[in-house]
C-alpha cells in the first residue's frame, strides 16, 4: 500500500513545472511562483538569489508549497545551483 501511495506522490510531483512557495521569517510572509522540477520525492525550485524567500529560509525552514492539485508542507533547504551531483533540466 505504501509503495502505491509513494508512486502516486512521485507522479504528481513529476508533472509539476511551477509551484507557489510560501515562507515566513524576518522578511515577513512571502509567496511567489517559481519553476520547479522533481526527482523522486525531492522537489527543486529555482529561486532568484535576491529573493526574500532565501532570507526567510536562513532563519525558518518550514515552508508551504502549492500547485495545481496538491499542497505540500515541509522543510526546505537552500542549495547551490552549481552543486556537482545535481543534473536538473531546470538548471539548463
Amino acid at each position: 500500500m505504501l509503495d502505491y501511495v509513494r508512486q502516486r506522490a512521485i507522479d504528481a510531483l513529476r508533472n509539476t513545472r511551477k509551484a507557489v512557495l510560501a515562507t515566513s521569517g524576518p522578511a515577513g510572509v512571502q509567496a511567489g511562483e517559481f519553476p520547479c522540477e522533481a526527482v523522486e520525492l525531492d522537489l527543486y525550485l529555482l529561486v532568484p538569489r535576491t529573493s526574500d524567500h532565501l532570507f526567510n529560509l536562513e532563519h525558518e525552514t518550514t515552508v508551504t508549497m502549492l500547485a495545481a492539485g496538491w499542497e505540500l508542507k515541509g522543510e526546505a533547504q537552500i542549495i547551490s545551483s552549481n552543486a556537482p551531483d545535481l543534473e536538473l533540466e531546470l538548471l539548463r
